[in-house]
């Protein structure tokens, strides 16, 4: 073989080669453009719609956030989660509210448990024995549909919802207790919203008094952001990643478990620590 058909040989070589690379860098890019994609569509398409912290005391912990100027649905008024065995003290803000949830009655609890295994109830009552994260939050999705939900779910159905309506939890909040429980509401369980106070007063109603309840006397009108801190997490578990997808709301590893509330961009400069009764740090 000459000296010319060798140096051709190596240039096909070296062109080859060349191709190859540009083929698997393109592949390589296209699946990177794919997976951020689909991470964009998951964070635009999921919201908060509400959260839960459990207590154990819900007069106490209640009394920690009213003394810093916020206003609590009238205990008369707050609904029992009848089946469920459990009820809520609520607290309403432009964009969302928050629920103090806790045991309403044991024994149907136990009973709902086991009718329901897969969820979390139980265990994330049992908070203070077990480490388990004492957090839940509520989504919501801008186009509702069951299939996008970016996590293994479990369905969970109750008579006083609707028919054609269903819960769906993360599966792996039942095992993984140090996470924040996480479930999907359908459209009609999703809270109501609104841009401003203007708009709020302009909402036409038969009972303008439930517009007293986003007033609060230490000036709080929407949160602006969600922190959460638990410990022992594996921040890439489908739950985590997705909640850290979202606008607005971040989950960390730290020494303990703590939500901190930040309000209107903190405009007002003032912070509250409820801790022990609450973990719980509000950001004015």
């Amino acid at each position: 073989m000459d000296i010319h058909n060798i140096q051709m040989i190596k240039t096909n070589q070296i062109i080859i080669f060349f191709l190859i690379l540009s083929f698997t860098c393109c592949i390589s890019e296209k699946k990177k453009n794919e997976s951020l994609s689909e991470a964009k569509t998951i964070s635009t398409d999921l919201q908060v719609d509400h959260f839960n912290i459990w207590v154990k005391n819900p007069k106490t912990a209640k009394k920690r956030l009213t003394d810093i100027g916020f206003t609590s649905l009238q205990d008369s008024l707050s609904p029992i989660h009848k089946r469920q065995g459990t009820a809520g003290r609520y607290f309403y803000f432009l964009n969302s509210y928050f629920e103090l949830i806790f045991v309403y009655d044991q024994t149907e609890l136990e009973q709902n448990n086991t009718i329901h295994k897969d969820l979390d109830f139980i265990v994330r009552a049992n908070f203070q024995k077990n480490g388990a994260s004492p957090y839940s939050i509520a989504l919501k999705m801008k186009e509702y549909d069951v299939d996008k939900i970016p996590f293994q779910k479990v369905k969970y159905h109750q008579e006083w919802m609707n028919q054609d309506e269903n819960i769906y939890a993360a599966k792996n909040s039942k095992t993984h207790l140090k996470e924040p429980s996480i479930f999907v509401v359908p459209p009609k369980m999703q809270s109501g919203t609104f841009d401003s106070t203007t708009e709020l007063k302009k909402f036409q109603t038969d009972d303008p008094s439930w517009k007293l309840l986003f007033k609060h006397p230490n000036g709080a009108e929407k949160i602006t952001n969600i922190v959460i801190t638990s410990t022992d997490l594996d921040l890439n578990s489908e739950t985590i990643k997705a909640l850290n997808l979202i606008e607005n709301i971040t989950v960390k590893n730290g020494s303990e478990h703590l939500m901190e509330l930040y309000f209107d961009d903190t405009i007002q400069g003032k912070s509250f620590d409820l801790r022990p009764e609450l973990p719980l740090i509000i950001h004015l």
